[in-house]
């Protein structure tokens, strides 16, 4: 009887309905996993609310097709006192990224084209490609002829060359701001189609497949499916991911009548101290991109996207269930398993532990990381401190959404960690 009513306090202070999720919102015990254990995250996660380290956010745990775990914590807007629901809209930057390229992959599996094809063939601009090469004894730099083309299979992995202007390297951060490549989480005007024109005619930071550099790939991606598909980014993935996926509040721009979800960003300020963040925001983001009324045309596939907890959770269930949502095969198994399998060796040396597949890091296992973890757990995470994990060893999804910038707390490690302690079949 004890064990009766804890499971159903643990559905109350879910605080959503059953029909809000479907059936897949079960008892935890039902998906193997702890109460006692997903209580310890109740707290720890409260912990961060209440020692001003975040405002609040979502997570969400799923195992085996179900939901164990989906709990809302802490604020959506602290100056108005409104307090986070589990269907309440977030920033999440590149978490954009992967649903990016599973929509590539789905061209891909229609025959378009090949991995290895040439970026030129359907973007003439990359054609002739220069890299920049730093001349330290000058304190400037030269430019050589790309020693090959920047393939498709190189934007997937993150080895083309491009970069992001924000990391600050040597020249070319100076170059891409004055020659306005916007970062697609920010203020953009025009199209891609004219960002990623403007792009091509500049210099890559490396040779095409030569090293791992985190960038613009995923835009270039993005106006890649513009051109083969003859439709706008949004559109392609309205119709192939969205609708079949039921993801109802994932977009590049927030119609109206649902800005009022949308999660208020918060940064920490001088004294240590929670502050939203209005327009520019302190690291030089337009922290109000996904309702900015000067442009709806640009589509920004490496992280213009804004979603909420389940859909996102929809996304990789359907990738967990090798392409499958419900009736409908949207993914190949084979193409799933290209996208999540280990492809860049070391060149990929961000987190300890693990190689790169295609828009997702990969884990080499506990062996390597250190951590819990299955070994080919694929992961990511959004430049607003948003984070998901995949283990399809265990079946296990794991999502935290918050909106903070910048990130330098641990609570995305500490739910990671006593997710897998959670798990007790």
């Amino acid at each position: 009887m004890k064990n009766i009513a804890k499971i159903f306090v643990t559905f109350f202070l879910i605080g959503i309905s059953l029909s809000a999720i479907g059936q897949s919102l079960v008892a935890p015990e039902e998906s193997g996993l702890s109460l006692e254990k997903l209580e310890t995250i109740d707290r720890i996660l409260n912990e961060y609310v209440d020692q001003e380290e975040v405002a609040g956010g979502v997570a969400l745990i799923a195992r085996k097709g179900q939901i164990g775990y989906l709990k809302a914590f802490g604020m959506k807007d602290i100056e108005s006192k409104q307090q986070m629901k589990t269907d309440n809209i977030f920033r999440i930057a590149s978490m954009t990224k992967a649903i990016t390229v599973a929509s590539t992959m789905m061209l891909f599996e229609d025959g378009y084209f090949t991995l290895d094809d040439a970026v030129s063939k359907y973007i003439p601009e990359f054609s002739n490609m220069q890299v920049m090469v730093e001349d330290t004894v000058n304190k400037s730099y030269v430019l050589e002829k790309a020693r090959s083309q920047i393939t498709i299979r190189h934007l997937l992995n993150h080895t083309s060359g491009l970069t992001y202007a924000f990391f600050e390297q040597p020249y070319i951060s100076d170059i891409y701001i004055e020659n306005e490549i916007y970062n697609g989480i920010g203020e953009s005007e025009g199209s891609i189609e004219d960002m990623v024109q403007r792009l091509a005619k500049l210099p890559l930071v490396h040779h095409p497949g030569e090293k791992w550099q985190y960038g613009l790939n995923m835009d270039v991606l993005g106006y890649l499916i513009e051109v083969v598909s003859g439709q706008t980014l949004d559109k392609f993935l309205t119709e192939r991911l969205f609708v079949p996926l039921e993801m109802n509040d994932t977009y590049f721009y927030l119609p109206q009548q649902k800005v009022k979800r949308l999660a208020s960003l918060y940064g920490i300020d001088s004294l240590g101290q929670l502050r939203k963040l209005v327009g520019l925001d302190q690291t030089g983001f337009f922290t109000d991109y996904t309702m900015h009324e000067t442009n709806k045309n640009y589509f920004a596939g490496g992280g213009g996207l804004v979603s909420t907890t389940e859909d996102y959770y929809k996304f990789l269930q359907m990738l967990l269930s090798n392409g499958k949502f419900k009736d409908k095969q949207l993914l190949g198994r084979k193409t799933v398993e290209l996208m999540t399998s280990e492809q860049t060796g070391d060149k990929f040396n961000w987190f300890k532990g693990h190689g790169f597949g295609s828009g997702f890091a990969i884990s080499r296992g506990p062996i390597f990381t250190g951590n819990p973890g299955s070994e080919g757990t694929y992961s990511w995470l959004g430049y607003f401190a948003s984070f998901y994990w995949v283990d399809p060893q265990e079946e296990l999804i794991g999502i935290l959404m918050t909106q903070l910038n910048p990130n330098e707390n641990d609570m995305n490690v500490k739910f990671k960690n006593l997710m897998y302690q959670a798990i007790n079949d």
